[in-house]
């Protein structure tokens, strides 16, 4: 169990590596270097030709999103974008910002148009190649949407950076439900002794946590099924639900039935949201 909670809460340490790690690259954060002679501008702050209005808006867009306020984000990223010299690191990390929180709020195209650029221009950028993804995912765009996951998978398998390397999903998609939302998380492999190949994050309309969908595929269901079946799986969907009375206690566990085939995002994102809604009730 406490390996699950370890594998879900990698989500959240991915958001906040999208939104705050190129931050680390900015002259505040760095340990001091020496000045080189011959290049004065080379160790230039990128933020020390800002006009007085324009760095106020920076911080303050800096402030709102560690705090999570991505309207306010979007907000600050809109004015300040524009006094931004295009490609240098300050205006592409207000760029990923930016874009991060637009789809956030849901201004899905304003955020492709800042998302795109940015991703062509840095093609191994894992952070960019992860938002682009989620943003094809939800603008509906199946075609772009299954070329950018091809593209973030073959990033993590031949990453050097050991952020990247430590996350076992990413976020694909954000569904909404008639009791709240459901955050679809994509595995880069399958996960544990079960293979979990997708995860759905159901949250309350209060943005509570509240329970999750994953869809198996355990090594024993494929004994018989592969006799019958060669290069297909048996796959199964399954609730899990933390005990309301003590989080200490193993998680309930519930079978919602079984999907036989190739692995199918579209069917088997569709076959959760059923099970959220109730749709699909448990065996």
């Amino acid at each position: 169990m406490e390996a699950r909670r370890k594998t879900f809460a990698l989500w959240g340490i991915f958001c906040i590596l999208i939104c705050l790690n190129m931050a680390l690259k900015l002259p505040a954060q760095q340990p001091a270097a020496p000045i080189d002679t011959e290049n004065p501008q080379a160790h230039q702050d990128p933020l020390a030709e800002l006009s007085p209005e324009n760095r106020a808006l920076f911080n303050s867009l800096r402030d709102a999103a560690q705090q999570g306020r991505d309207s306010d984000v979007v907000a600050c990223g809109k004015r300040l974008l524009p006094a931004l010299k295009s490609g240098t690191p300050l205006a592409d990390f207000v760029t990923q910002l930016t874009g991060t929180s637009a789809l956030e709020t849901g201004e899905t195209n304003y955020a492709l148009s800042l998302m795109k650029p940015l991703a062509d221009a840095h093609p191994n950028d894992w952070r960019a190649a992860a938002i682009l993804t989620r943003l094809y995912a939800e603008s509906g765009d199946k075609a772009l949407r299954d070329q950018q996951i091809a593209h973030l998978l073959a990033l993590h398998k031949q990453t050097s950076d050991p952020a990247f390397a430590k996350l076992h999903t990413f976020p694909i998609q954000k569904e909404a439900l008639s009791s709240g939302s459901a955050v679809f998380l994509y595995a880069f492999e399958p996960l544990g002794p079960e293979n979990s190949y997708l995860i759905a994050l159901i949250y309350t309309k209060e943005g509570k946590l509240d329970y999750r969908i994953e869809l198996e595929s355990a090594d024993v269901d494929q004994a018989f099924f592969k006799q019958k079946h060669p290069g297909e799986r048996r796959f199964s969907i399954d609730t899990f639900r933390q005990n309301a009375t003590n989080p200490n206690w193993p998680e309930s566990q519930a079978l919602h039935g079984f999907v036989d085939g190739v692995f199918d995002y579209d069917a088997m994102r569709d076959r959760m949201l059923k099970a959220a809604e109730g749709e699909e009730s448990p065996h």
